[in-house]
């Protein structure tokens, strides 16, 4: 689900897919989005894929039922060759909330949002051995899929919640904004000050 551009690794995914579809043929791979790359994914996904969708920009309200009806998200996101990135892709934070496994990429701020073997499943970019690897790790255990499924939804309500994140985020503004007198006395209370020492050898 997103912009069809390169930064999102769609065709690393279909790729991925591929592999994913020669032990497990009835897989469909859904892709909801659209974009500069839509028809070359398109053309991409003929060649290599038995069954897939490309369902182009949808409202909110369809793109939940998807999410709800999918096995995993997967979202594979690289760097371009331009450099364009992602930062912390809001997609995967939904997902996880609603319990959806997720497979994704080490990259850029993807890692705060996903624990490795714990909520989902990270590989290198362009990984694509990688990635279809980890899909099928979690089509074919139903298990290691509902713990994935559960630590992701309590993931999300320690650490992505707003209200909680808010505070914290005005704890740090008041903090900074405190004078310097302010704080410097707050750290020597609290022992916080660190008196640096020069060794000799």
């Amino acid at each position: 689900m997103g912009r069809l551009a390169e930064k999102k690794g769609c065709k690393y995914l279909i790729q991925a897919m591929s592999q994913v579809q020669v032990v497990m043929p009835d897989v469909e791979l859904v892709i909801i989005g659209d974009g500069p790359l839509r028809v070359d994914l398109e053309n991409m996904a003929a060649m290599k894929l038995r069954h897939y969708r490309f369902l182009g920009t949808q409202p909110p309200q369809v793109v939940k039922n998807w999410m709800n009806r999918a096995l995993l998200l997967a979202a594979p996101s690289v760097t371009a060759a331009t450099g364009d990135s992602e930062g912390l892709p809001i997609v995967l934070i939904e997902a996880q909330a609603m319990g959806l496994p997720v497979v994704s990429s080490i990259h850029s701020g993807i890692p705060d949002a996903i624990l490795h073997g714990q909520t989902g499943f990270l590989a290198r970019e362009r990984d694509w051995k990688i990635l279809a690897e980890y899909i099928l790790f979690l089509l074919n255990d139903r298990s290691l899929w509902q713990q994935f499924s559960q630590n992701g939804q309590e993931r999300v309500r320690t650490q992505f919640n707003l209200r909680s994140q808010t505070s914290i985020l005005e704890d740090i503004y008041s903090t900074t904004l405190r004078p310097k007198a302010s704080r410097e006395q707050g750290a020597e209370s609290r022992g916080d000050v660190v008196h640096n020492s020069i060794s000799k050898c």
